[in-house]
């Protein structure tokens, strides 16, 4: 496991330049600021960069003196074990107590972070991005780099805001920062489109919180929007500037408008799977025109979604087959956005989607991929209408393969074992061993869909891989959010 409770923490030396300051962090790490119970990140003297953890046990006075036990990362996925095994950086994840020291030496503090136990022991914990705080990556990253270990011990650092807090099922949403030429450490969003907002899953990629203050445009000339001051002692000596765009200069642009609401950031310009009737499952596809809200005195804002929804083009192509029903929903092809816009609500939206755009950007294609996961008909055939569907039969298959004429994909089963313990109430399911319930097919677990009778690919349903103990023995699954699984599959 990761030894990085016992290395020498030492504080980084801080290249002084003429560029403007704001802010004096060295105020938030003084000694008055240090209490028993807090949880502080000390510099890793690997590269200088705060991404050690200890927790304060006494603080000493009139002689300054503090008794810490440092944190030690405690994964329980595959991947990250190996990771720690190689002892390569981890600063988010889980955590828990390791050797306790005594230090009089106040410089080794960075500052103060916020972590949850994870039992009622007292000494297991988990630190994780939270909304607002401002983080660094590693850059080119790769959880497999545990593999040539050696070859991964000096890094490179991208920086990112924070938009979303933290959450296993859905990961983190965050936007790039930029370093801006002549300022010291001032840091600033260039734009907010899809390209600088994104998703990150795998907490291990990250290498450290920064520090930072949020800037107001009001502490000097040239200050940029949507900007930080960083901690410079939290960043590496060099780092790539950019000029601060002149408005005066700069064309005017459409303001994107985004917001965040239980992990996920939505945002004009995006297409969504949305859920409507028939059970409510996600069958229908979005691109958000506009977003509004509401405010009541003292109460929370409601967000309406103003959205085209995306209609597939017809006819079909000739060698797809198409529903009698002209009503049936479509999971997958080419689809047009309409123009006359619906309203939906966030709690109707499933999952992000990324389709394929034509080059008028008129056009949206979405088709089955390589690892994702979809619902099928079970027993399907052309002339399974609308009504049907409040009592159609689904399974759940994973896509193996969508470069040959048929897609290739595996049965999956649910993996009742864990239900009762997840309090999200998602479902787990793993690779089937048969397929009992194929008449068509047969029984083996893997076998083919026609490219032809691609309608038979009801939705996609967002799946995270995960790793769970069951029995002694770790299982690589599926997690699922259970409202975008059919009722019967959870049933079956």
């Amino acid at each position: 496991m990761c030894r990085k409770g016992r290395r020498v923490c030492t504080q980084p030396e801080i290249s002084e330049c003429a560029d403007p300051k704001f802010n004096d962090f060295e105020k938030l790490r003084a000694d008055a600021n240090i209490a028993v119970g807090q949880t502080w990140a000390l510099y890793d003297p690997a590269d200088g960069m705060p991404r050690l953890y200890g927790q304060i046990r006494k603080v000493s006075a009139p002689s300054f003196g503090l008794r810490i036990t440092y944190l030690e990362p405690d994964p329980d996925d595959e991947k990250q074990i190996q990771w720690c095994e190689q002892d390569l950086p981890v600063s988010t994840g889980k955590f828990r107590l390791g050797k306790n020291e005594n230090t009089k030496d106040i410089s080794k503090f960075s500052h103060l972070i916020q972590s949850h136990e994870g039992n009622n022991t007292g000494r297991h914990f988990t630190i994780s991005p939270r909304k607002g705080e401002t983080w660094a990556l590693f850059k080119n990253w790769d959880i497999n780099w545990s593999s040539e270990p050696d070859s991964h011990r000096s890094y490179e650092y991208e920086f990112v805001e924070i938009l979303s807090d933290y959450a296993d099922e859905t990961g983190v949403f965050v936007s790039y920062l930029h370093k801006a030429k002549g300022f010291a450490s001032v840091f600033f969003r260039i734009e907010t489109g899809p390209a600088d907002i994104f998703r990150i899953y795998s907490l291990y990629r990250f290498s450290h919180m920064v520090p930072s203050f949020k800037l107001t445009e009001t502490e000097g000339k040239g200050v940029p929007k949507d900007a930080y001051e960083l901690d410079q002692a939290a960043l590496p000596k060099k780092i790539q500037e950019i000029m601060v765009p002149s408005e005066s200069n700069s064309k005017p642009k459409r303001q994107e408008i985004y917001f965040a609401s239980k992990g996920k950031v939505f945002q004009t310009g995006q297409v969504w799977s949305f859920c409507s009737g028939y059970d409510d499952l996600p069958l229908y596809y979005g691109k958000i025109q506009k977003i509004t809200f509401t405010q009541a005195f003292k109460q929370e804002p409601v967000f309406k979604l103003h959205i085209g929804r995306l209609k597939a083009t017809t006819p079909f192509p000739k060698d797809v087959v198409e529903w009698r029903d002209r009503g049936m929903p479509v999971g997958c092809g080419t689809f047009y956005a309409r123009k006359a816009l619906e309203i939906i609500t966030p709690s109707q939206v499933s999952h992000q989607v990324i389709p394929q755009v034509s080059l008028d950007g008129n056009e949206y294609t979405i088709l089955p991929k390589i690892g994702e996961v979809w619902a099928i008909y079970r027993y399907w055939s052309v002339h399974i209408d609308g009504e049907d569907l409040e009592f159609g039969l689904y399974d759940i298959v994973e896509v193996l393969d969508d470069s040959l004429e048929d897609y290739k994909v595996q049965m999956l089963v649910q993996e009742s074992y864990l239900d009762d313990d997840d309090e999200n109430y998602n479902r787990y399911f793993k690779g089937a061993t048969e397929y009992v319930d194929n008449e068509v097919e047969g029984s083996e677990p893997i076998f083919t869909i026609p490219k032809s009778e691609r309608i038979r690919f009801s939705n996609k349903v967002h799946a995270l891989r995960v790793t769970k103990e069951i029995h002694g023995e770790l299982n690589d699954l599926f997690c699922m959010e259970f409202n975008a699984v059919p009722i019967n599959i959870v049933l079956h």
